[in-house]
């Protein structure tokens, strides 16, 4: 076992969610981002592209290498976009003073300070936009949140950002322009909200398990590039791959099991450690369920993991039967909100015309922890 003094700067190599240290995978998506990006230089235009998924699918690593890959071709980047950006000018001046530009040298997006003198007298994030003609990227990660912009936004603000994102969205600002959004599922219903109610299918993603080959190459990449561990980490890397079925965020907490058992014996792969390694990875895994759905009560838990059939891990139900089960503990408007809260936290997500709770140990544990209680 592990000493319990193990330094914690030990595991932490790399965060939950964010950047990828080794990013694979994704190429489809890649290769339709970048091919929008030549076609906004071409057209002098620029759209919205999006990116949504259940909690710890990538997103944003996704939206990391996207910036990435589009700041190398001369792109600049505004990379932690917030809302109130799109009706506030003071706030999409910030953005546009911390904006990044790709370093062909570190080969890294590094902030680069732009000429702001006459962008700090512009008062409509729209103006501000407007101003140069390099090809711009707007990152707004947690996009879902945009949902609550219409209903909750005063008359004026909720003009500017209803004209700002419709601007963006088709191409009218007179410069190359695209919003890269990513969120949970409930993104394109908050587009929709706004006004945007067609995302061109070449430019809506739903991003589910990586494929077999990229997250073998991901562990491949941590232990013997990251964690420079002594051994075939072959053997490790299957057993792990059982128990993540492909869910970048599983991937990372059985990394950092695996990392701290590494930091205290050597950086040693052993038959014995991959016990340690397992264990350790399905602690944080059911703590990373815990904290997904630790703004529902029990009673509630117990009626949304009700509305799937017993023992079917994976299955897909439709809205019909969410709420027949939801209205047995909760009024029809409390089970409609209790509908929409698990569709923002993740915990439920559209899958063809039906719902599902996305990742499979998650209606597992959900399964094991609420289901008789």
């Amino acid at each position: 076992m592990v000493p319990s003094n193990t330094p914690d700067n030990a595991i932490t190599h790399t965060l939950d969610r964010g950047k990828a240290k080794y990013f694979h995978g994704r190429e489809a998506v890649l290769r339709e981002f970048m091919t929008l990006c030549d076609d906004a230089v071409k057209t002098n235009g620029g759209t919205t592209f999006l990116v949504d998924g259940a909690p710890g699918a990538g997103k944003s690593a996704l939206l990391h290498e996207c910036a990435a890959r589009a700041g190398k071709e001369g792109w600049v980047v505004a990379q932690h976009m917030t809302t109130s950006a799109f009706y506030q000018a003071s706030s999409m001046r910030k953005r546009m003073h911390q904006l990044r530009r790709y370093n062909i040298e570190s080969g890294k997006l590094q902030l680069w300070v732009a000429e702001t003198s006459a962008v700090s007298t512009l008062t409509e994030p729209i103006d501000v936009l407007g101003q140069g003609d390099e090809p711009l990227l707007l990152v707004l990660d947690e996009a879902q949140k945009l949902r609550f912009l219409a209903d909750s936004l005063p008359g004026r603000d909720g003009r500017l950002a209803l004209d700002t994102i419709d601007l963006i969205h088709n191409g009218g600002l007179g410069r190359p322009v695209i919003l890269l959004a990513g969120g949970l599922g409930t993104t394109a219903a908050a587009f929709s909200s706004l006004g945007i109610s067609r995302v061109d299918v070449d430019c809506d993603y739903t991003l589910g398990p990586l494929e077999p080959d990229a997250e073998r190459a991901i562990l491949h990449d941590w232990f013997t590039l990251g964690a420079k561990a002594q051994g075939d980490p072959h053997v490790w890397i299957e057993a792990i791959m059982r128990e993540t079925h492909g869910w970048p965020q599983h991937t990372i907490v059985y990394i950092k099991s695996a990392l701290r058992y590494l930091a205290a014996h050597g950086r040693s792969i052993t038959p014995d450690g991959l016990e340690y390694v397992l264990h350790g990875g399905r602690e944080r895994r059911n703590a990373y369920y815990l904290g997904r759905t630790d703004s529902f009560n029990e009673i509630e838990l117990q009626a949304l993991i009700r509305s799937f059939p017993e023992g079917d891990i994976g299955s897909t139900i439709t809205y019909r039967d969410i709420m027949a089960a939801l209205q047995e503990a909760f009024s029809v408007q409390e089970a409609e909100r209790l509908y929409w809260r698990a569709r923002d936290k993740g915990v439920l997500s559209k899958h063809g015309r039906g719902y599902v709770i996305p990742i499979p140990s998650m209606h597992a544990w959900l399964e094991r922890r609420y289901r008789g209680a």
